[in-house]
């Protein structure tokens, strides 16, 4: 009998996950579930939003070889964001200082599966 409320117990919160990272929570739900602590923000700030199912801007710019910060934020739903080809990688929320010294675009997108629109969350960084 122990083994079946066990179960039911764990379907349930996994059930609850799902539904909040599908965008079914709100921020204030969703900021309790793994959120990344703040770096000290130095040289230019780009600052990232996501809703559901898009980001506040298409494209961001910085300049290769200078320090720049990006400050994440999710503010409908749960996200996140990885740049592929950098070492960055946030959930809900969180900053993180870097440089980079290639000139080129890189493509952001949501880390976090978050609904049917999911694979449309892109963006680009682009270093000039």
């Amino acid at each position: 009998m122990k083994k079946k409320w066990g179960l039911l117990v764990s379907a349930l919160a996994l059930s609850t996950m799902l539904v909040t990272a599908c965008g079914g929570g709100n921020a204030e739900q969703a900021s309790n579930q793994n959120e990344s602590t703040p770096a000290s923000t130095t040289g230019t700030q780009v600052n990232i939003e996501a809703s559901n199912w898009k980001f506040n801007q298409e494209v961001f710019e910085v300049n290769a070889g200078e320090e720049f910060t990006i400050n994440f934020s999710s503010t409908e739903g749960y996200h996140g964001i990885g740049i592929q080809g950098l070492d960055v990688e946030i959930e809900k929320e969180g900053s993180k200082t870097l440089k980079v010294d290639e000139p080129g675009e890189y493509t952001i997108f949501c880390n976090i599966l978050c609904g049917p629109d999911h694979g449309k969350m892109i963006a680009k960084l682009v270093v000039k």
